[in-house]
This record gives structure tokens, sequence and C-alpha cells, in this order.
């Protein structure tokens, strides 16, 4: 996030240095520190909401095969369920890597602005958890994207299920009983001349 004096004024953290500013530099330092952490926990927060309820909808896609399955329907109508949750998968997958990449580089500017704070807690932080690299922490998007990959290899199965071959459905018929009376007369053979 450092830059050259001379490099353009996006690629700078700083748009004043602490004496063009003036005395308000520190506090406004903070607050914008302040405002800054609290967009990255946004951040996390609606990449959990998504997740959910991605989840939710791979789930119900699912649910929807199962039962359109156990109605023996099958081929084409089948697999667009299958098709519709790949597809799901992907962009499930797809998201959680926008948010990752969203969150690195929020937190590259939350250990940057801490150069300007008396601490740098979550740099400290990153830095005890080994950079997520370590055995004492595992950031969650390891596991986390998993999660639609598993799905996505789910509805390929479902996919090419719906394509093969299925034995008609065998019919048992169950005896049907008849109750009540019958009334039976039986006559003798007439007489032999």
């Amino acid at each position: 996030m450092k830059a050259e004096d001379g490099a353009h004024p996006a690629d700078r953290l700083l748009s004043n240095d602490k004496a063009q500013y003036g005395a308000l530099f520190q506090e406004h330092v903070l607050r914008q520190y302040e405002l800054y952490v609290d967009s990255s926990q946004k951040v996390s927060e609606k990449r959990i909401s998504t997740g959910n309820y991605l989840l939710t909808v791979s789930s119900s896609l699912m649910t929807v095969f199962g039962i359109a399955s156990s109605q023996h329907a099958a081929g084409p109508w089948l697999a667009v369920i299958g098709v519709a949750g790949l597809l799901v998968s992907i962009t499930w997958f797809s998201i959680i890597k926008a948010y990752k990449d969203l969150n690195t580089a929020k937190y590259k500017v939350i250990h940057e602005l801490e150069n300007y704070l008396p601490m740098g807690l979550f740099r400290y932080e990153w830095h005890a958890c080994d950079a997520g690299k370590g055995r004492t922490y595992k950031p969650i998007t390891h596991l986390e994207r998993w999660i639609p990959l598993i799905f996505a290899g789910v509805y390929v199965v479902l996919t090419i299920y719906a394509f093969l071959p299925h034995a008609p459905e065998q019919k048992n018929v169950a005896p049907t009983a008849i109750t009540g009376s019958v009334d039976v007369n039986i006559k003798s053979p007439p007489p032999k001349p």
C-alpha cells in the first residue's frame, strides 16, 4: 500500500501528511480506521448471509430432485434441476472467492492504517495466527469453499442419474377379497335311462 511520492493519489493511503492536514489528523485517522473496520465486519456478515441463502437454495433443489425422482420423473426435466444446482454451486464458489479477495484487501488497508495508530492490533493478531498458514488458525474460507464444490459434485452425479435408463415400475397387484354371502345351488345330474 505504500507508494512513492510521485505515485497516483489513488495508490497512496494518505491523501495528506500530518503537517498538511492539521491538528485533527490523528483523531480523523482513528475515526476513519473505526469506519473501515466496521465496513470489513459488514462484508463478513454479508458473506455469511449470502452463504446461508445459497445453502438453502441448494438444499431446496436437492429436495425437489428427490421428490421428482420419487415420482418417477426422468430425463431432461430432472436434469434441469441438477444443472440449476450446478450453476448455483459455481456462483456460490465465485462469491466466496470474491468476498475473500475483498476482505483480504480491506485487511491490508487496515494494517496500513495501523501504522498511524499507537497499536496495530489486527496486524499483530494476523501475525500471531501465522497469517492463516499455521496450526493455530485456519481461515474459514479454507473450509467454506469446499461446501459448494461438494454440492457441485453431487449435482453432477444427479444430472448423470437423470439420464440413466430406469427399470419400469413394477406394479404389485394385491389380490382382491370379496366378502359377503354367496348362494350356491348345486343340482344333481338327471337320471340315466
